[in-house]
């Protein structure tokens, strides 16, 4: 099944692809892989040869690169290819799906039609979000529907009934209220907890067993059997049975009572401190023991209303096996059943135990150990009174029925704030009911929109099957037309085939010729290069001889001037002694003057020689180089005539090829292979660019030519990966480095055309390039036009008229870069400065606006004229040449006149030097005496200096003379080389020339080879990937046919197309035309879009369709009844609970006074047994109780007045006191056993009788208790105690009283 365009959006949009392309040695990329993201899914996408592709995928690089690829290019470079595979594999099972279940009958046959229309175009995420959003709605209501009808609620008359029967109703009703509003019940302790999660209790409906007088036979469960201790305290191994009824425990201090009564205390779970011995079990292990055992049996025997634990686990006794180490806090319980076996070691097994059978051995009333009997003998003070309260209260358990009232008062806030929390979901019900009511109104108004919207989808539905049918056909058309141009194709390329081979021979001929040409012309560039250096060490000769002749006559003048000076010393010395030698001295002054004349004619005439030879020396000099300018001028015209006439053959064989024009036979065979290999660029690249240029006014060619020069010949391409491939093409093309490449460009084929702002360019009614140029295919005018742009600023370029109009435009007006003329001159202005230059030398013609012919005919005028000028020029040579001859010819003239002249100077100088130092002897005896030696010695010397500078100057004028004769033969020799070079260039032009041009006619023949190769592969190539599409669009067009079948009929839809045609008519004075052009499929789209938009705000505001809503208002019907019941049950329950509760704080307050009551009333009558009066007082407030004690009855002799401390007393009324209230309490409390330690303390023989009996009694009026007391005195009194209960009437049968006498400890085992 092929995807539609809203499933491959679905699919692909965002998705990441990863592709690698290859390095470019030549720009330098180093290639890679680049990532990039599926930006844009486009759909009838037309491609260069006019096929319309059904979709295509724009991809977006990382760098900013953008290409299309076809769903199969997709595939390959996806980066999460089986994840996408797996998302497409359950797309497409979603739409089959959709249209299996389509086929038959749905729940809901309004969406139906959605779904087939959704199907056909691909869109329906889109369409019918709101659906979708309305089922899973419904979906959570039926969720939330199905959780309340599987929720079960008891029943709140149970709890009344159970309340009525057994005062239990309180319990079940909070339980009905928690179970609805989620509140767990919190116990008491964790114990309670255990016991209520598991069945601990055993019952059983058999009697214990009893004796003589009613004696019970049998110990009742929690009943002390035995207890052993190993290592505690003071003893090392003991064991003690207890009596059925009352066990006394008699022994001396130190012999370890009261240890018993610890041990048992530790081992039913108290705390070591509560047991007031030490803060810490490890301080109770017996001196030089590691580790201590306690082990306590109770009795575990059920009898009817007394309950045993789990009988059927331990037996009929459990024995719990307390012990103690020293090592950091160890200690472990165990708990056996009958057999000795373990059943339990957690303290939670434990704390289910001892709760179940009611013991409590923290219990001060029950234990009762010294020191809790000698703080409650201490007195009366506020601390003393505060702790006999909190016995009372422990005693008589009514702090804990106060604590557990105070939870149920926690419990019942809880519930009042969930039933208040009810309350107020039953009012947001009721207001959802009475909205659900009203969004059904509003609905019903809607069901004319759908009904439009269901015309509209079968109308689009086929209206997308005849665009289908559209693009099929178009497909179909370009596919018949290939058969023949594969034909011309194969024509064409026998063709070249034969023309190739031929060409091929004939280059190779030549080939061979051009090797010798190569050896002989290196030879004369190494020649000339050793002509060249030896004429630049003759200029150097030159120089440095010039400078060395300057130099010597510098210092001849020195010299020279210095025996001036010395001579006219001399002479004044002369004078003053003229008269003694006057005939002497006028015939040496006579003598001295005419040598001194010579001297300076002749210096006249050497001076007038050297200035001839230095004018014969330049004059030769600037004919030598003029005669070398014309040489290069002539040689320069010589090479661009054969350029130009090269260029002329180049057009001429290019012909009928426009490429040729812009970059010769190299970019022609360049632009066949790229179009060999058009299939490996993304986009075709573009170029030559002036190859698809041409002009809108003709004389402007030569301007254009000038501002744009090599940017004609420049190549654009789509992306980097394409200018890499093209670059390394152009390489390969241009294989010499000084080869002039043309430019490549990266830009975006698809980016509009530039808008150029006013401010950016020329005004309206100046020419300028960007106005002049136009493009042949406009397909391609945007890139080519914003290349220039962007790379030549064309609009910037001005075009002018006259040198006037063009110096105005660009040094006058803004948003102008430069100006250029007709001719191809260009005006510019640079800062403050305005330039000019001429047209540059490289323009001959001009590439755009003219024709091969018209570039022919200048060419050739170029030709002729160039032709011109190098016979002018030869003919300037010519005189050029022969004025160096004559130039030299004088110098030598005027060298060789100078030789007499520097001869009779040198003559001259000699005479007046001898004159000078050899006077006549008159002068010199006449001077004898008076002349200063040391001037003639210097005079001398300075006339010597001078002749020896004048021998060294003639020397170095020889030698220049021979270095200037060097220069002018290196000068010769240079030229002779040039001339050679030149002749065997003129001798192999004509030659290298056609080798050229048959070269690069091999190389346009091989190019249009390849070019007509790779058209016919392309060719091929899309034929197939076009009967692949034609397979496609057939396979699509038929699913696309069979979708809106399944919609409506082709006659369905006509007929509603007339009925959609006649509303807009209806609604809109429309003429045919305008209803046509609104029945397209985008517009029809777009409508059912607006009307789904309408339907779905309308269904969001309601909360869904009709139908769901429908179905919300009968679900919130019932949901009303049942969550009204519900409601009005959870509050009557929560009445009930709340008046239980209050009832039992009224009770509890009762039962508070009536305890008072009671104890005060057994109080009184244990102290009136022995005479005396007592009375409890309780301060609630202060939480204090004070014992009032008067001894003796009143009116008798010994009747004192009322105690209230009871350090007042003596010892035995105190301890009498203590045992009487002990008993009164001891009724109210509910515990299998007491033990009382040194009940007896400072009792005399009297009170501890009288006391004794009140024990016996209490013990028989309790038969189901077991009673332990523990006394240091001696145990006779127990006996007396026993015959005086006998004869008031009392029967103590055999086995009621065991009596156990201790004795210290030993290191042997005691059992008593």
């Amino acid at each position: 099944m092929s995807l539609s365009l809203a499933n491959a959006r679905t699919l692909y949009q965002g998705a990441q692809i990863a592709k690698t392309f290859k390095p470019n040695a030549d720009t330098g990329f180093e290639g890679g892989l680049f990532s990039g993201l599926v930006s844009k899914v486009e759909r009838n996408v037309t491609d260069a040869d006019g096929v319309r592709w059904p979709i295509l995928f724009l991809i977006t690089y990382e760098d900013g690169e953008k290409e299309h690829l076809t769903l199969q290019e997709l595939e390959v470079c996806l980066v999460d290819k089986p994840g996408m595979q797996r998302r497409k594999d359950k797309l497409l099972a979603a739409v089959t799906a959709s249209m299996h279940d389509e086929n038959g009958a749905g729940p809901e046959p309004q969406p139906k039609h959605h779904k087939r229309a959704a199907e056909v175009l691909g869109e329906s995420t889109q369409q019918h979000s709101g659906s979708d959003t309305g089922q899973e709605r419904r979906s959570r209501r039926e969720g939330k529907r199905r959780m309340d009808d599987q929720f079960e609620y008891e029943d709140p008359r149970d709890a009344k009934r159970g309340t009525g029967a057994g005062g239990s109703g309180s319990g079940s009703a909070a339980a009905a209220i928690r179970s609805r509003l989620g509140i767990r019940q919190p116990l008491p302790g964790g114990a309670a907890a255990a016991a209520a999660a598991a069945n601990l209790t055993s019952e059983s409906q058999e009697d214990y067993p009893v004796g003589e007088a009613g004696m019970r036979l049998a110990g009742l469960p929690g009943h002390l059997k035995r207890i052993e201790v190993i290592n505690f305290m003071c003893h090392e191994n003991f064991t003690m049975d207890f009596g059925q009824h009352v066990t006394f425990v008699s022994g001396t201090n130190g012999s370890g009572k009261s240890a018993v009564l610890q041990a048992l205390q530790c081992c039913l779970g108290v705390r070591a401190g509560a047991t007031g011995r030490a803060r810490s079990f490890q301080k109770l292990i017996r001196t030089g023991s590691n580790e201590a055992i306690i082990r306590v049996t109770v009795y575990n025997r059920p009898y009817k209303g007394f309950d045993s634990y789990r009988h059927s686990l331990f037996g009929d006794t459990i024995t719990v096996e307390r012990r103690i180490g020293r090592a950091g806090s160890s200690s472990s319980y165990a708990l056996k059943d009958a057999s000795g076996r373990i059943q339990g070691r957690k303290r939670e097994d434990l704390d289910a135990m001892l709760q179940t059978l009611g013991l409590n051995a923290a219990n001060p009333v029950c234990v009762m150990t010294q020191d809790t009997a000698r703080n409650f003998l201490a007195g009366s003070s506020s601390k003393a009174d505060q702790e006999k309260y909190q016995l009372y209260m422990e005693a008589t358990s009514l702090e804990q029925i106060a604590y557990n009232l105070e939870v149920s008062k926690d419990q019942v806030r809880q519930m009042n704030e969930s039933v208040q929390q009810i309350r107020e979901e039953y009012e947001a019900m009721s207001a959802a009911h009475v909205a659900l009511q009203k969004s059904i109104k509003a609905l019903e108004g809607i069901q004319g929109w759908r009904v439009e919207v269901e015309q509209l989808e079968q109308v689009l539905s086929w209206a997308v099957v005849e665009d289908q049918a559209a693009g099929a056909a178009q497909v179909q058309a370009a596919l018949d037309s290939m058969p023949a141009r594969l034909q011309e194709l194969e024509r064409a390329l026998t063709e070249l085939t034969q023309e190739h081979g031929s060409l091929r021979q004939a280059t190779d001929d030549k080939g061979q010729f051009l090797a010798a040409y190569n050896e002989r012309a290196t030879a004369l560039a190494t020649e000339q290069e050793g002509a060249k250096q030896t004429l630049k060490l003759a200029h150097r000769l030159v120089r440095a001889t010039e400078l060395r002749v300057q130099r010597l006559r510098g210092e001849l003048q020195e010299a020279q001037a210095h025996k001036e000076a010395l001579e006219g010393a001399v002479r004044e010395v002369q004078e003053d002694v003229v008269q003694a030698t006057q005939a002497a001295v006028t015939q040496y002054q006579l003598q001295l003057e005419q040598a001194q004349a010579a001297d300076e004619a002749c210096r006249e005439e050497v001076a007038a020689a050297d200035a001839a030879q230095q004018a014969a020396s330049a004059t030769h000099r600037s004919a030598c180089e003029r005669a070398h300018a014309l040489e290069q001028q002539r040689f320069g015209a010589d090479r661009t005539v054969k350029a130009v006439q090269q260029q002329m053959q180049q057009i001429k064989e290019a012909g009928r090829s426009k490429v040729a024009n812009f970059g010769g036979r190299a970019v022609a065979s360049l632009v066949a292979a790229v179009q060999r290999a058009k299939g490996q660029f993304s986009r075709p690249p573009i170029g030559p660019l002036g190859v698809h240029l041409t002009l809108d006014d003709n004389r402007w060619a030569l301007a254009v030519e000038s501002a744009l020069g090599l940017q004609l010949n420049s190549f654009l391409v789509h992306s980097y990966s394409d200018s890499q491939l093209l670059r390394q093409m152009i390489s390969q093309h241009f294989p010499h480095p000084q080869a002039l490449k043309p430019s490549v460009y990266v830009a975006d084929f698809d980016t509009p055309p530039h808008i150029i702002p006013p401010a950016s360019q020329p005004p309206p009614s100046v020419a300028s390039v960007y106005r002049v140029l136009a493009c042949a295919d406009k397909r391609l005018a945007a890139p080519i036009l914003n290349s220039l742009v962007d790379h030549a600023h064309i609009e910037k370029l001005a075009l002018g008229a006259s040198i006037e109009q063009c110096k105005e435009i660009a040094w006058r007006m803004q948003g102008v870069m430069a100006c250029f003329a007709p001719d191809g001159s260009k005006y510019y202005k640079k800062g403050s400065s305005h330039t000019q230059t001429p047209p540059p030398h490289w323009l001959r013609y001009a590439r755009l606006g003219q024709s091969s012919a018209q570039q022919t005919t200048e060419l050739a005028a170029e030709v002729q004229r160039m032709q011109q000028e190098v016979e002018r020029l030869g003919c300037e040579l010519q005189q050029a040449r022969a004025e160096v001859a004559a130039a030299a010819q004088e110098e030598a003239r005027v060298r060789a006149a100078a030789a007499p002249v520097r001869q009779r100077q040198w003559q001259a100088r000699g005479l007046l030097t001898q004159l000078t130092q050899q006077p006549p002897p008159e002068l010199f005896a006449c001077n004898q005496a008076d002349d200063d030696d040391a001037t003639q010695a210097e005079l001398w010397k300075a006339a010597q200096g001078c002749v020896d500078l004048e021998q060294q100057l003639r020397e170095l004028g020889r030698e220049a003379e021979a270095a200037q004769a060097a220069l002018v033969l290196a000068q010769q020799g240079m030229q002779e080389k040039r001339e050679a070079i030149a002749r065997l260039n003129e001798e192999n032009e004509a030659f290298v020339s056609s080798y050229d041009q048959q070269v690069q006619q091999l190389a346009a023949v091989a190019g249009r080879l390849e070019d007509t190769r790779a058209a016919e592969e392309d060719q091929r190539a899309k034929r197939g990937q076009l009967e692949a599409l034609a397979t496609q669009q057939a396979q699509m067009l038929s699913q696309l046919e069979e979708g809106a079948a399944k919609i409506c009929s082709r006659e369905v839809a006509a007929e509603a197309r007339r009925e959609v045609e006649a509303r807009l008519r209806s609604r809109q004075d429309l003429t045919e035309e305008q209803v046509a052009a609104l029945m397209t499929a985008e517009l029809l789209h777009k409508k059912i879009k607006v009307l789904e938009r309408k339907i779905a705000e309308h269904e969001r505001e309601a909360g869904g369709s009709l139908p769901e809503v429908q179905d919300a208002f009968a679900a919130s019907t019932a949901r009303m009844g049942r969550e009204g019941r519900r409601a009005r049950e959870a509050l009557s329950m929560f009445q009930v609970i709340e008046d239980a509760l209050k009832l039992r704080v009224r009770k509890l307050s009762e039962l508070d006074h009536r305890l008072e009551d009671l104890v005060n009333a057994k109080f009184r009558a244990y102290m009136w047994k022995k005479g005396h009066s007592g009375m409890i007082k309780l301060d609630r407030k202060a939480q204090s109780l004070q014992l009032k004690v008067q001894i003796g009855s009143k009116g008798s002799k010994e009747a004192g007045g009322a105690v209230k401390d009871l350090k007042q007393l003596s010892g035995g009324e105190r301890s009498y006191t203590t045992v009487a209230f002990t008993l009164a309490l001891g009724g109210h409390t509910e515990m299998p056993f007491r033990a009382m330690d040194e009940f007896d303390v400072f009792m005399d023989a009297i009170n501890r009788r009288v006391a004794m009996q009140n024990l016996f009694d209490f013990a028989r009026e309790n038969g189901e208790l077991q009673f332990i007391f523990l006394t240091p005195q001696d145990i006779s009194a127990v006996e007396d105690a026993r015959q005086a209960c006998q004869q008031q009437g009392q029967q103590m049968p055999a086995g009621f009283v065991r009596v156990v006498t201790m004795r210290p400890p030993r290191a042997n085992a005691i059992r008593a």
